[in-house]
């Protein structure tokens, strides 16, 4: 493509640049390229491809010439010709088909844009048809390594899955961790052009990763990001985690986060991310999927999903969020706080979630009542409703214990127990 666009820029003499279907730079050419090319908006590129459907050949748009590629109906680029001086203009204004002859200067270089347009064209669709192989592959492999190997053959099955690993050029025998995304709110657009943001952010990470779709969540089987390998090529905190690795991380939320910003940085949702246990051996990879999947579950019944958060952070989690445990904490929680969160439902009251904040804060009435936003008064009501309608002495250690593990529980409990947009309590 840089060929491409240095061979109309020679021809022309004109700065030329060339993007992908979603505005993307793929290639410039001219010296004031880099610094003079207007970023348009994508309500401005909406209405640009519109236009350039209608005509035949370039479309005039104030200073530049814009060039589209498609096949099909289906957008693959775009070539665009900076022309502020209007020097591909019709001489005359009143005659615009008086200087459009074959040889005349400004008919050879309609027909140059026309040739590159086409050739990009073929280019783009060779490489849409690499990228879906691609693609398919990728998938394929990923679910392989997701699946636990049979103990019969478990040894030549991840060498196999090895080998089909480096045939993508991913090395799949160093230390490695699974991520789940999902949209932070509602859904992701198309899944092709997701995969290709996906794509950048890992580059920008320097992070080597396999990825699949399984519906709404992309799952990445993601080898250690550049800042996170020491001078020896050795996996590092926070990506480790670990014994010996104690303290070379101060703030590994920090470090975390910097990763989450990446991937919101480029897409057009930030995500919710769920990222499973570190591993040294493919064959252990299962694991860390379904450890992420746990952690992304956790993240997506919070108040406000969009984030990260890892499995070795849940805590209790870690035992509530299996779909065993979903499942069963459906059931701990209805004979611990059901009358509560029957109350709530029909009262549009706020019981549970006051319960929650109470002991979140060890019984403080103080600490409580500024986190709940309510004045002493109504928190030392709300606590009295609490031990009518639940019969539950709240100065019981055990007591306390069972309703704060109930009301944890009630996050990811199976089938959902607290009423639609309530989420407790917050990570």
């Amino acid at each position: 493509m840089q060929g491409l666009a240095d061979t109309l820029h020679e021809h022309l003499g004109l700065n030329v640049v060339i993007e992908d279907a979603v505005g993307y730079v793929l290639a410039r050419a001219g010296a004031d390229g880099p610094t003079r090319y207007p970023r348009s908006t994508r309500l401005e590129r909406e209405r640009l491809i519109d236009a350039a459907r209608r005509v035949a050949g370039p479309l005039r748009v104030r200073g530049r010439l814009a060039s589209l590629s498609a096949s099909r109906g289906t957008v693959l680029g775009l070539i665009v010709v900076l022309d502020p001086e209007g020097t591909l203009e019709p001489s005359d204004k009143k005659d615009p088909e008086s200087n459009s002859r074959p040889g005349s200067p400004r008919a050879e270089a309609l027909h140059g844009i026309g040739l590159t347009t086409a050739a990009l064209t073929l280019h783009l669709l060779h490489r849409r048809h690499l990228f879906q192989t691609e693609l398919r592959l990728h998938h394929d492999l990923v679910e392989t390594v997701l699946l636990e190997p049979h103990e019969d053959d478990a040894v030549a099955e991840v060498d196999r899955r090895i080998g089909r690993a480096s045939a993508l050029s991913h090395d799949l025998t160093g230390p490695h961790r699974v991520l789940a995304l999902r949209p932070g709110h509602g859904r992701w657009p198309d899944g092709q052009a997701v995969g290709d943001l996906l794509d950048q952010a890992a580059r920008t990470l320097d992070m080597p990763y396999l990825g699949t779709w399984r519906g709404q969540t992309a799952v990445l089987v993601c080898g250690t990001p550049g800042a996170w390998l020491d001078g020896s090529g050795q996996a590092i905190a926070p990506w480790s985690r670990r014994p010996e690795d104690d303290g070379t991380c101060a703030h590994p939320g920090a470090a975390w986060q910097v990763l989450h910003d990446c991937f919101a940085h480029v897409l057009p949702d930030a995500p919710a991310v769920g990222v499973g246990g570190f591993v040294e051996r493919p064959e252990h990879l299962p694991r860390s999927y379904r450890e992420a999947m746990q952690a992304l579950t956790v993240r997506m019944r919070q108040a406000e999903p969009a984030g990260l958060i890892t499995f070795e952070d849940l805590g209790l989690y870690r035992l509530l969020a299996t779909p065993e445990g979903r499942h069963a904490a459906g059931a701990f929680v209805e004979d611990w706080l059901g009358g509560l969160l029957a109350y709530d439902r029909e009262r549009h009251a706020d019981l549970v979630r006051t319960l929650g904040a109470y002991l979140d804060h060890g019984g403080n009435y103080d600490d409580t009542a500024a986190a709940l936003h309510i004045h002493r008064s109504t928190l030392r009501y709300r606590l009295r409703r609490i031990r009518e309608l639940s019969g539950h002495d709240l100065t019981h250690p055990d007591t306390r214990l069972n309703l704060h593990v109930a009301v944890r529980a009630a996050v990811v409990a199976e089938p959902p127990v607290l009423p639609d947009g309530d989420h407790l309590p917050s990570l």
